[in-house]
């Protein structure tokens, strides 16, 4: 009997184990992340003496406030000049030293941080040039939950110039036009220039420069009128990322004003075309010139402005005219300001409307 029932028990037990398991399908699955979101992208440039290494906030994981980034870690490995770097996952485990830390409650997702390394003088008595610096960085949110370690490029040390110095902007009719002065004995030197609005300048920018400039000058032709801009230069020390570079020059702040008008155009033709009168002219050399402004004498009167205001080509077609008329006509250029700056007007030509118009060259009168 006792038996019987401890069969019956068994069989029972073995029911319910079949019937838990016949819902899942395939392998089990890890658990879901509950840390931060890796920051991105993470980069490391130095600059001067220092090592700046920069990266973007990570969106919070959920809605919970628990779950929001409140700190990021920097860390860094070093390898001296001698030894050539691996891939080494667990290089930030056993050397890694933390060379930096930002916290904030929370910090705000999408901004752009960054730590300066300003510990290079503990590498090697103070002489750290040809070490290859590894850097990562981890967020942590409220509970202390790390994201995975984001690392950054590997970075070289170079020794470094001094700046570039005497940094001036000034706006022109085609940009703003920089030029600075090379450091004492800097020879076949390039140069990076950097670009920001009042308000922002992050350790993540490129140089506005694509590649290194080899003249102590520079056109910005990209900026646009009525906006201010921040401007400062480095020595490059390396042509591609990451950056290694100088200390900035000076600072200079330039307003992008717009007050340079057109030069005259050339080359005007007028010629009759039928009952009408077409003009013709050569293109302002100018990348500012939105248009061209025609006038008109009749008779020797006085000028007045005649056709849309701006003509967009380069060529106007006058049928406001009368046969026996005697015409003289004027083109000036204007530019994309707000109000337009109005170049000068070139010479004027002379046309008179005849009842048959002349015959073109080469054709039989």
């Amino acid at each position: 009997m006792f038996s019987e029932r401890r069969r019956a028990l068994a069989v029972g037990t073995l029911v319910l184990v079949c019937c838990a398991g016949c819902g899942q399908k395939g392998p089990p699955l890890p658990p879901e992340p509950r840390g931060p979101l890796p920051p991105m992208p993470v980069r490391a440039r130095q600059v001067g003496d220092v090592v700046h290494v920069g990266f973007l906030v990570p969106e919070s994981r959920g809605e919970h406030g628990a779950q929001q980034p409140v700190e990021a870690d920097v860390v860094r490995v070093s390898f001296p000049p001698s030894i050539e770097p691996g891939i080494d996952p667990d290089a930030f485990r056993r050397r890694g030293v933390i060379v930096g830390t930002v916290a904030g409650d929370p910090l705000s997702a999408g901004e752009p941080l960054g730590v300066e390394d300003s510990t290079l003088a503990t590498l090697a008595g103070g002489s750290p040039w040809g070490y290859t610096l590894r850097y990562g960085v981890r967020v942590r949110d409220r509970r202390g939950r790390a994201s995975p370690l984001v690392v950054a490029e590997d970075l070289v040390t170079t020794v470094p110039t001094d700046p570039p110095s005497e940094l001036v902007g000034e706006p022109t009719s085609d940009g703003v036009r920089l030029s600075w002065r090379a450091p004492e004995g800097g020879a076949d030197l390039r140069y990076n220039v950097y670009r920001s609005s009042a308000a922002l300048s992050t350790v993540l920018e490129d140089p506005h420069n694509r590649k290194p400039l080899e003249t102590p000058e520079y056109l910005d032709a990209t900026v646009h009128a009525g906006e201010t801009y921040v401007y400062r230069v480095r020595v490059a020390l390396a042509e591609d990322p990451p950056y290694r570079e100088s200390a900035d020059s000076n600072a200079v702040t330039v307003l992008a004003e717009d007050r340079f008008a057109p030069g005259a155009p050339h080359g005007l033709v007028a010629v009759q075309e039928g009952p009408a009168v077409r003009l013709f002219w050569d293109p302002n050399p100018e990348r500012d010139v939105m248009g061209y402004r025609v006038y008109r004498s009749r008779a020797g009167g006085a000028w007045e402005r005649v056709g849309p205001d701006p003509v967009e080509r380069s060529s106007y077609l006058d049928e406001d005219v009368a046969i026996g008329e005697r015409l003289a006509y004027r083109v000036s250029a204007v530019d994309r300001a707000a109000p337009p700056n109005e170049g000068p007007q070139c010479d004027p030509v002379d046309v008179e409307i005849l009842s048959e118009p002349p015959p073109l060259e080469g054709e039989e009168p």
